[in-house]
């Protein structure tokens, strides 16, 4: 075979991968049209607001991302690819990039209608279920579930679970979300930007629409009286909060003022926070127990953090494991089927699952 037409099927192979991607398939359609018709609706519903906030993360997109995208091929290069580890990283940028950047794309136009969904909530459905939830905490668990978690870890260690809630977490949802737009396997890519996109619409816009509260942290504010004054007491008494402080003063700001704030909205139930790690815990439990136990320890050090750090109630937690549990079921059962029968009417090889 010559170069010339070694370069020919290269780039055929490439083009059919981009062609899965962006909606060659019927699975791989829908979810497009599901994604465009959520941010056509953040737009329509408040599109000064929605172009505002586009233009905030275009910003984070355009130099956080490449940076984590690097820093993430580097590793794998240097663990697969040691003699040759730039080669690698250039090889795997070549061979994916057309298939990434619709779903890079489509990712950062549903964030964008995600926070402005999320800001809007109030203005639709003003905060109410906020004492339904803290009573049903008390209920389930004999007292406020804030109270156990700050008497079972001493304060030198509470630095591990600001750290891991507030940043880690971040680097983890949009880590797990580049790997898998670079990740030469479309079945497994499908199935996981439904539960992704799912999740997203029905935990971050629908159920918080339709359980709008303000989380612990905020329920004094919005409510009256002094529910949750120990709680800020705790908070306060301990030095590695701050950034918690910080990022309420910075949320209470931009409620008052109707500012559409890059990572900006008030809502508890369900914890976006837990749906995410929990959606990433079964997507790396298809790698390995290894990856499963790192997976499910992370979210549950999440789960905790969201108690911990005052942001949300329990329930709003257990709640985003259940319908993530679900979703991840169902994508499963209807989408991973579909997109591998048609992963090979294209001819594309799919991928021996993980040996677990």
């Amino acid at each position: 075979m010559s170069a010339h037409t070694g370069q020919r099927d290269g780039e055929s192979r490439s083009l059919a991968v981009f062609d899965l991607d962006i909606a060659a398939t019927r699975s791989g359609w829908l979810l497009t049209a599901l994604c465009l018709a959520y941010a056509l609706a953040a737009l329509c519903l408040q599109p000064s607001r929605y172009l505002h906030l586009a233009q905030s993360y275009a910003q984070p997109f355009i130099f956080f991302l490449p940076t984590l995208l690097v820093a993430g091929l580097g590793l794998l290069a240097l663990t697969l690819a040691r003699h040759s580890p730039t080669r690698f990283m250039l090889d795997m940028l070549r061979q994916r990039w057309l298939g990434a950047a619709p779903v890079i794309l489509l990712f950062f136009l549903g964030i964008t209608a995600f926070t402005t969904f999320k800001i809007a909530i109030p203005e639709i459905v003003p905060f109410y279920a906020d004492r339904m939830l803290a009573e049903l905490d008390l209920g389930l668990h004999g007292a406020d579930p804030w109270i156990w978690a700050h008497s079972v870890i001493p304060e030198p260690i509470s630095a591990v679970i600001f750290i891991g809630y507030g940043y880690a977490w971040h680097v983890q949802w949009f880590g797990t979300l580049l790997f898998v737009a670079f990740w030469n396997n479309p079945a497994g890519r499908l199935r996981y930007l439904w539960t992704l996109a799912l999740t997203t619409i029905l935990c971050g816009t629908v159920l918080a629409m339709a359980l709008s509260s303000a989380g612990p942290i905020f329920h004094d504010q919005f409510y009256g009286g002094d529910r949750f004054a120990a709680l800020q007491d705790a908070l306060a008494q301990n030095d590695y909060a701050a950034p918690v402080h910080t990022y309420a003063s910075y949320l209470l700001t931009a409620y008052a003022s109707g500012r559409p704030e890059l990572g900006g909205g008030i809502s508890a139930m369900p914890s976006m926070h837990v749906a995410f790690a929990t959606l990433n815990a079964f997507f790396l439990s298809g790698f390995s127990r290894r990856w499963a136990v790192v997976g499910w320890s992370f979210a549950a050090l999440i789960l905790f953090g969201s108690v911990y750090t005052g942001w949300h109630y329990a329930v709003d937690g257990y709640l985003s494991i259940l319908v993530v549990s679900v979703l991840w079921y169902l994508t499963g059962r209807f989408v991973l089927p579909q997109a591998s029968r048609d992963t090979t009417v294209m001819g594309l090889p799919l991928p021996e699952p993980a040996s677990q």
